[in-house]
């Protein structure tokens, strides 16, 4: 009994070994490449895609395997693993979590062997290379682009008689507007079931105050910017969509429409917007893999409404390597497949954000995908906004971003709900985030010399514009404010 169960045992064992190497691009020696980064049929398709790859231009074989990580613990999790040696070896960095990354020794340079590779920084957008960046080295290159927006249900629009917004618009212009939706929308005296647009984010509430010549940091980053009167401005208006003009649901009303209690564009607003409860929602080109779906099947875009700058956020997934990899070599051919046509094209089709290189947009089938002709029309103009108006995310090489971002949306939340006035708000929120710059200073020797230095680059910015003086752009490290001064006439253009 004993030996026939063995024998049964070791026939299985074989069994699996045959059917493993049966499996497309597996072989028994191949070297494995692990790749940090939540698991979905697009990232599978691409583990498939990755291996024909390889295999249509001769390079060598490779096993790549995705490291599921959860959404919201992805930098901690790759940070502890970096720093305990395990992490996998292609990481996928947020935008603004390349420094902090790079600061632990996490990361490879791929300035040199990006330029001989063909990932180099030069092949993608100009508004995204900050965020590929750490001290004027390229640590990482983009899996995908994405720029921030409005979709229209022109559906819901073409319902109630009213032309659809513009392309380009002011915030007096979208009050207008929103207030004959909803008015047009609704019936009187019952109760509302229609907004205008959908909740406002973080970043949303970023590109108001950088209409109006703000950032949640100053010009070299070394102290936050959410303490001055930009930001209250800000707060005040979208108090009064929410509160006053009921253009932007609460919380609680979004929720009252939904049954989905998810937070977040990518749940209950995209709902509401497929629905008709929204006329707008905020979000990136990703969108339209949901609208395929669901609907709705005639769609327009415009831009962020504005006061005085226009402006869109511009945001990416970067891949990176681990420092600790033992194939770094082999995890290489994965940068460079981010660059190939094969990927991009992909990119295209699905909808998945822009390709990280634009001059594959230059084709049919980005701006009139075959399968998709309700599209056509639309991305050419998200492309445009990305080339004209995007702005990357600005990240402080002393505080964590998400401690910046968690302080500003606890304070709008006060705001908002009237337990404070959005002056102690935003005061309390500014004071965390700088009290948590020092700290992070002192605690890093590495870190005094250039804060320092970006104390003194503040101050000589500071006298420069109260004289009425051009500022050097080389002061500034901050990428919205180069942008903004540059557009101000306060600094000449790079390379000028």
């Amino acid at each position: 009994m004993k030996t026939l169960f063995a024998v049964i045992l070791l026939i299985l064992g074989v069994a699996s070994v045959v059917t493993y190497l049966k499996l497309p691009g597996a072989k028994e020696d191949d070297p494995i490449l692990t790749w940090v980064v939540t698991s979905d049929p697009i990232r599978r398709s691409q583990v498939e895609m990755f291996k024909q790859w390889l295999e249509e231009n001769g390079y060598p074989s490779i096993d790549l395997r995705i490291d599921t990580v959860g959404r919201n613990k992805q930098a901690e999790k790759n940070v502890i693993q970096g720093v305990a040696g395990v992490a996998g070896d292609l990481l996928n960095c947020g935008s603004g979590q390349m420094g902090l990354y790079e600061s632990v020794g996490m990361l490879v340079d791929l300035t040199d062997v990006a330029e001989e590779m063909g990932f180099d920084e030069s092949v993608t957008y100009p508004s995204v290379r900050p965020l590929l960046r750490v001290k004027g080295r390229q640590y990482g290159f983009p899996r995908n682009v994405g720029v921030r927006m409005s979709f229209v249900n022109v559906e819901a629009f073409e319902k109630v008689g009213l032309s659809i917004p513009p392309d380009i618009w002011t915030f007096d212009e979208f009050e207008k507007r929103g207030l004959a939706y909803i008015k047009a929308s609704n019936v009187p005296g019952e109760r509302q079931t229609v907004y205008f647009t959908s909740s406002l984010a973080s970043i949303d509430r970023l590109m108001y105050a950088r209409s109006m010549g703000a950032d949640w940091y100053n010009e070299t980053m070394t102290r936050s910017g959410l303490d001055g009167p930009v930001f209250e401005e800000v707060y005040d208006m979208v108090y009064r969509w929410i509160n006053e003009l009921s253009i932007v649901p609460t919380l609680a009303e979004r929720q009252g429409l939904s049954s989905d209690t998810g937070s977040g564009v990518t749940r209950a607003d995209m709902h509401l917007f497929s629905k008709g409860n929204l006329g707008l929602i905020t979000a990136g080109r990703w969108a339209v893999m949901h609208f395929r779906l669901v609907g709705p099947s005639k769609l327009s875009v415009c831009e962020i409404p504005y006061k005085e700058f226009r402006n869109t956020l511009m945001m990416s997934g970067v891949g990176a390597v681990y420092a600790g990899s033992k194939h770094k070599e082999l995890a290489y051919y994965f940068m460079k497949f981010y660059a190939s046509e094969k990927y991009n094209n992909q990119i295209i089709e699905n909808g998945d954000g822009l390709p990280p290189v634009p001059r594959f947009t230059k084709t049919e089938a980005f701006s009139r995908p075959p399968k998709h002709p309700n599209e056509w029309g639309l991305h050419d103009r998200i492309l445009k906004m990305a080339t004209e108006i995007a702005i990357p995310v600005s990240s402080s090489p002393y505080v964590l971003d998400s401690l910046s971002r968690r302080q500003e949306d606890s304070s709008f939340d006060k705001a908002i709900a009237g337990r404070v006035s959005a002056k102690e708000a935003l005061k309390l929120a500014a004071r965390v985030v700088n009290d948590d710059i020092e700290r992070k200073v002192n605690e890093s020797l590495e870190l005094q010399d250039t804060y320092e230095q970006g104390l003194e680059d503040q101050k000589e910015i500071e006298r420069l514009r109260s004289e009425g003086k051009m500022v050097p752009l080389d002061l500034i490290t901050n990428p919205f404010y180069r942008r903004y001064y540059v557009e101000k006439g306060w600094s000449l253009p790079e390379g000028s």
